[in-house]
C-alpha cells in the first residue's frame, strides 16, 4: 500500500456514482463505492458518494472534477475531505452485514405500522397492506373517517 496515499470523498451527479466510477478507472485512478444488488437493481450504499484514493504531493486532480459523472470534491471549508483507511476497511469488511440489514429492511408484513417520511402525508401514520414490484407500496390510511388506500414510493416509509 502506497503510504503517500488517501482516500478522499467525492461528491457523484444524481445516481451517476457508477458512471463516475468507470471513467475515473478508466483514468487510472483508484475508486470505491460500495453497492448491493437488491431484486436485480444496484443499490449504492452511499448514494451520491464515491472514495478516491489520492496522493496529494505527486499526482494531477485536476481532471478528476471534470469526469462524467463527478460534481466536485467534498471539502470541510478550504479542506478536501478525508477519510482514513481504517474507515474504508471498516465499510469493505461490513458489507454483507450491511446489505443483510438493508435487504430485510423493507419486510413489511401486512398490518405493521407504517410512517410516511415524505410527501403529502409526511408524518402521518398508516398500514402495510402490500408492496408492488416497481419499489412502491399500498398502504390504508384513515382520510376523513374512511379507510383508504394509498400508492406510495417505499422510500417514503420507515417502519414504526
Amino acid at each position: 500500500m502506497d503510504l503517500m496515499k488517501k482516500w478522499y470523498l467525492l461528491k457523484a451527479k444524481p445516481r451517476q456514482e457508477q458512471i463516475a466510477v468507470t471513467n475515473l478507472e478508466i483514468q487510472g485512478f483508484k475508486t470505491f463505492c460500495p453497492f448491493f444488488l437488491i431484486k436485480k437493481k444496484r443499490v449504492v450504499l452511499f448514494p451520491g458518494y464515491i472514495f478516491i484514493h489520492l496522493d496529494n504531493k505527486n499526482e494531477n486532480w485536476s481532471p478528476i472534477r471534470s469526469t462524467r459523472g463527478v460534481l466536485n470534491f467534498v471539502r470541510f471549508g478550504l479542506n478536501f475531505a478525508q477519510v482514513p483507511d481504517n474507515v474504508i476497511e471498516y465499510i469493505k469488511k461490513n458489507q454483507q452485514t450491511t446489505y443483510e440489514k438493508l435487504k430485510n429492511l423493507n419486510k413489511f408484513k401486512p398490518g405493521d405500522k407504517i410512517l410516511i417520511t415524505e410527501g403529502v402525508f409526511k408524518s402521518c401514520t398508516a398500514i402495510f397492506k402490500s408492496s408492488r414490484a416497481d419499489d412502491r407500496f399500498i398502504l390504508l390510511m384513515n382520510i376523513l373517517g374512511q379507510e383508504q388506500s394509498i400508492n406510495i414510493n417505499k422510500d417514503y416509509t420507515m417502519a414504526l
